[in-house]
């Protein structure tokens, strides 16, 4: 049963009669105001901590695991692009190595002819 503000006003009245003020005063600073079906006890907040706590250990092993499966998706999509980046490289070696190749040949070829060129005119001038 709650007390009414008339119920407390009258307590307070009797105690200060038999008391007196002060001590009365006191006495009623310990009653407490809510409804006692509204005060938290010690019980209450015991309750209250091993809830959390088990709610907070749910969150920590949830967010380990949704971790470790963000780790597993980045070290999968890492050694895909390692993968992929490695053939891209080996794939632009052998183009590179053939142009040099195509490129030496050329320039061998275009070193034989001129020397051909210089030969004919060397004997033509010889001849002459």
């Amino acid at each position: 049963m709650a007390l009414s503000d008339a119920h407390r006003r009258d307590i307070f009245n009797g105690l200060e009669e038999v008391i007196g003020t002060k001590p009365a005063n006191h006495l009623m600073e310990l009653l407490p105001t809510q409804p006692a079906d509204q005060l938290v006890t010690r019980t209450d907040m015991d309750a209250f901590g091993t809830g959390l706590r088990g709610e907070m250990a749910e969150l920590r092993a949830e967010l380990k695991g949704e971790m470790a499966e963000l780790r597993a998706e980045l070290k999968g999509e890492m050694t895909e692009l390692r993968a992929e980046l490695t053939s891209d490289m080996a794939e632009l070696r052998a183009e590179l190595n053939n142009k040099f190749a195509s490129a030496k040949v050329e320039t061998q070829r275009l070193i034989l002819a001129s020397m051909v060129a210089n030969a004919i005119a060397v004997v033509t001038a010889l001849i002459r």
